[in-house]
């Protein structure tokens, strides 16, 4: 149970994904400027904005656990990227797990600039039935120590037991 246990903070639970999207240059993790990678690629890439709305957005949060959409800023909102622009005319339903299962053009080959990066702002942070669980101290928000909200504290997860299915 929640705050009864033997464990010590060399114990600490601690999560690394394999996402291949993050947002980068955000005032917080569920803000920035939408990156993405392709599959089979270590080459992180921008999105173009040029058909960029709120159910992309809302498919980015979702897909990243930070709630729902609060805002779709165009125009390289939080500053321009570099490298390949992986994905243009992006057109999400709303309802997708990731933003790679909407459709869109994902050759890299585009008439998009990186004045039109795509950038979203979530609405909150992720949320899992009544409890908060977030990633501390780690490179990027795909990574870092578990903690648990409970009792109006922040604590951490003890990793006894803890394996892929968590």
């Amino acid at each position: 149970p929640l705050g009864d246990n033997d464990c010590h903070h060399g114990e600490d639970a601690g999560v690394v994904c394999s996402e291949n999207l993050r947002l980068v240059n955000g005032t917080n993790r569920c803000s920035g400027r939408v990156e993405i990678r392709t599959s089979g690629s270590d080459e992180w890439g921008t999105v173009c904005d040029r058909t960029w709305d709120l159910k992309e957005v809302d498919v980015v949060c979702r897909q990243l656990g930070c709630g729902s959409a609060g805002s779709a800023p165009k125009g390289a909102h939080f500053g321009r990227g570099s490298g390949r622009i992986w994905m243009d005319d992006v057109n999400c339903e709303g309802t997708e797990n990731t933003l790679q299962e909407c459709r869109a053009n994902t050759q890299g080959t585009n008439n998009c600039v990186h004045g039109q990066d795509a950038s979203v702002i979530c609405s909150d942070t992720f949320t899992l039935n009544v409890r908060k669980i977030r990633l501390e101290d780690g490179p990027n928000s795909c990574a870092g120590r578990v903690e648990v909200y409970h009792q109006q504290q922040w604590g951490t997860v003890c990793d006894d037991g803890w394996g892929l299915p968590d």
